[in-house]
Parts: structure tokens; C-alpha cells; sequence
């Protein structure tokens, strides 16, 4: 394992302590990572990638192959389930090839399997106050990366409000929270409630050219 990937982990191990987490919580950032790899693995086959960013969302999907497993612990842990298959597919992806049908047909059984738990309605419209809210805390605290002339190695592939239309509510939902809880790079973990995270998603969705 490489030494970039070790400090991953870490820094997932380090921005998800079992003792902060709520019921539940464990799998629903284990069905992030699930919908998150799909997500990649969905535009990893997509046509006229650069070789820079096919070979970064390659490391993208390596990653998360590799850190599902622990999240997986987590999630028996937090759960007492006692189903090793859990584990052994999760251990499993990292056999897979990027791009294979193979872990396309994996990750689409598991994302089935574990669907996000999300209670709020992510179809409510926003009123004039919430829409004046997100669009403060969106310029504030995501345009310092998500710019909307997106660069190679931008977290973000294309215009902002483009993109979050591309996909399937699950994946982009996935997309926000997994952004909105940081990584080993921001160690930023969500400030937000599931409303406040339901209002971004709609605000992003919506609003964003």
C-alpha cells in the first residue's frame, strides 16, 4: 500500500471516530462511499476524458475500493449485525479492475443493497429565505474550490450546476455529503444538518447555471 494511501485511510480513520457518530450514521457513510465509487466508476467509462483526469478519477475509485472495507467494520460494529458477507464483498472490489464490468456489477448490487438513509424530502422547493441562506454559506464556504471553470483537478467535473444535473439524485446526494464531510486534503467534517444539507442540494441543483 502506498504511502499516499495509508495517509487516506488515516485521515478517514481520523475524521470518523466511532464515538461521534449517531445511529446509523456508520452506514450511511459506508452507502456514500458505495454510491461515491459508482458514481466514479460511471465516469471513469465516459468519452473524451483527458488522460489527467481519467488517471484521477482512477485514483479516486482506488481509493475508495480500498478504504470501503473499513467502513465497512464500522458499520457491523455500530449495527451488531454478524454477516461476514458484508466484508467479503466489500474486501472483494479490490480485486476488481478499474473500469470492468465486473466491479460495475458489484458496486450496482451493493448500492441496491445499501441505499443512503436520508429522512429529509430533497424535492421540497426552497422559500426566499432558505434560498438566500444556502446561497451565502454555498459563496462563503465552497466557491474557495468548487470554482464553476472547473480545472483538471478540480473536485469538480465541469460547471458546477451542470454537473449536479448529470447524474441520478442518489449519486448526487452522495457527492454532497461525501464533499460536505471532508476529505484527507480539507479535514472539514459537516457542519450541517440533513436540512441544511437538503437545501444545498436543491440550491445546487436549481439555482446554479
Amino acid at each position: 500500500m502506498s504511502r499516499w494511501l495509508i495517509g487516506w485511510v488515516a485521515g478517514i480513520i481520523l475524521l470518523f471516530p466511532a464515538t461521534v457518530f449517531s445511529a446509523g450514521e456508520h452506514q450511511r457513510r459506508f452507502s456514500v462511499e458505495i454510491a461515491l465509487l459508482a458514481g466514479d466508476s460511471r465516469l471513469f467509462l465516459e468519452d473524451g476524458l483527458s488522460a489527467e483526469k481519467r488517471q484521477w478519477i482512477e485514483g479516486r475509485i482506488i481509493s475508495s475500493k480500498n478504504v470501503l472495507p473499513l467502513l465497512a467494520r464500522y458499520y457491523l460494529q455500530e449495527s451488531g449485525y454478524e454477516d461476514p458477507g458484508i466484508l467479503v464483498q466489500a474486501e472483494a472490489l479490490s480485486g476488481y479492475p478499474v473500469g470492468s464490468d465486473t466491479l460495475q456489477r458489484a458496486i450496482k448490487e451493493m448500492s441496491e443493497r445499501f441505499p443512503i438513509q436520508f429522512a429529509v424530502d430533497l424535492n421540497k422547493p426552497l422559500d426566499s429565505s432558505s434560498k438566500r441562506q444556502v446561497k451565502s454559506d454555498y459563496e462563503e464556504m465552497c466557491l474557495g474550490c468548487h470554482i464553476t471553470t472547473a480545472q483538471e483537478r478540480s473536485v469538480v467535473i465541469g460547471e458546477f450546476g451542470t454537473f449536479a444535473r448529470s447524474m441520478t439524485d442518489d449519486e448526487w446526494l452522495a457527492r454532497l455529503l461525501g464533499g460536505l464531510r471532508g476529505d484527507s486534503y480539507t479535514a472539514l467534517e459537516n457542519p450541517f444538518t440533513d436540512t441544511e444539507i437538503a437545501r444545498f442540494f436543491r440550491y445546487v441543483r436549481d439555482e446554479l447555471p
